[in-house]
């Protein structure tokens, strides 16, 4: 089974900064000497901004966005606390970088 977790850095960020839920902020990160979105919190998505867009056109639509630093480091090493409590309900759990899971789940069909 995969599983994808398309906000998994920004739910990250609301965790740690509750005042930040519901409101639209993104994770940015130098790219060939401009700004880039890395990741983008569920409102941010609402409001038309995406993954890949450069911070200034983002600033351009949307004045008023938070913007933080991405930290790729910890979002992998988030990734790996998942799959290993993962290991609780299969034997095989797999990091699939950059947001996702793969879980064994052969032999399983019936539950």
């Amino acid at each position: 089974m995969s599983i994808w977790f398309p906000y998994l850095a920004t739910d990250r960020m609301t965790i740690r900064q509750p005042s930040l839920r519901g409101k639209p902020f993104v994770l940015a990160a130098p790219e060939q000497g401009r700004m880039v979105v890395r990741a983008a919190s569920a409102g941010a998505v609402k409001l038309g901004i995406s993954p890949g867009m450069v911070l200034a056109d983002v600033r351009a639509v949307l004045p008023g966005v938070e913007v933080f630093p991405d930290d790729p480091a910890a979002h992998a090493q988030l990734l790996e606390a998942l799959a290993r409590w993962c290991y609780r309900y299969t034997p095989i759990a797999a990091v699939d970088p950059p947001d996702g899971l793969l879980l064994d789940i052969s032999g399983c069909a019936h539950l």
